[in-house]
């Protein structure tokens, strides 16, 4: 059968794209700062995500970061490719939040590749980083209809209750956040990751529903909320 949302052309070429997990510590645990997507947004209609976007030819000049090499070694790409998305990753994070952020303090964590299936596809490079001292973090962004700062247990279990949509990289990535008690603790484990790129397909399980197929032997069940703004047909 023909996969949900492809084209007789072929996928689309995904573009870069570098996203900031902000975190801090709250009293109910570890805090993240999610936006949600305006409705009418062309990718990822109402879904929270963290900070992020587009790599923009603007970020292909400036400071390199000292930690570039460190990055690009992480992420298997050379050391300039590695300042341009980390200056993308930080140009983002202020534009959406007025934050502005060492690049040095960011921290690889994960690489997404948006499913063939998408008409729009994004090769994203996840960064976790903790909120600077004295930074309040703001909803300054026009893509967003609300944001702010959240513990990750809860919204985890906003999106199991269906009140939060999510991208599978934002479930994934929250559910193994959820892991950790502390920022401290998620970025000395970021070290150690292995980071191999993942690129979901989109399936039926053996109920008949859609699931993401993260290619490691997880799948992840993809609610109506998802189906909807993807263009995945529903069951």
């Amino acid at each position: 059968m023909t996969a949900p949302g492809s084209s007789q052309c072929g996928p689309s070429q995904p573009r870069e794209a570098a996203t900031v997990v902000l975190l801090r510590d709250g009293q109910d645990g570890l805090e993240t700062w999610l936006l949600r997507r305006v409705p009418k947004m062309a990718f990822a209609a109402g879904m929270s995500v963290f900070p992020g976007g587009a790599v923009d030819p603007v970020d292909a000049a400036g400071m390199t970061p000292a930690t570039a090499e460190a990055v690009a070694e992480r992420f298997g790409i050379p050391a300039e490719h590695a300042a341009v998305l980390m200056r993308a990753a930080g140009r983002e994070l202020m534009e959406e939040t007025d934050v502005e952020l060492p690049l040095d303090s960011l921290r690889p964590w994960a690489r997404w590749i948006t499913p063939e299936a998408e008409p729009r596809r994004y090769d994203t490079y996840f960064f976790v980083a903790a909120v600077p001292a004295g930074a309040t973090a703001a909803s300054v962004t026009g893509e967003a209809s609300h944001a702010d700062w959240i513990s990750i247990q809860d919204a985890l279990a906003e999106y199991e209750r269906g009140e939060r949509p999510m991208l599978p990289p934002t479930v994934v990535n929250l559910s193994e956040l959820a892991t950790f008690p502390t920022t401290a603790a998620v970025l000395d484990a970021a070290a150690g990751r292995v980071l191999r790129p993942i690129q979901p397909t989109f399936r039926r399980n053996e109920a008949g529903t859609w699931c993401a197929d993260l290619g490691d032997g997880r799948l992840l069940p993809l609610p109506a909320s998802f189906l909807r703004s993807s263009g995945v047909p529903l069951p």
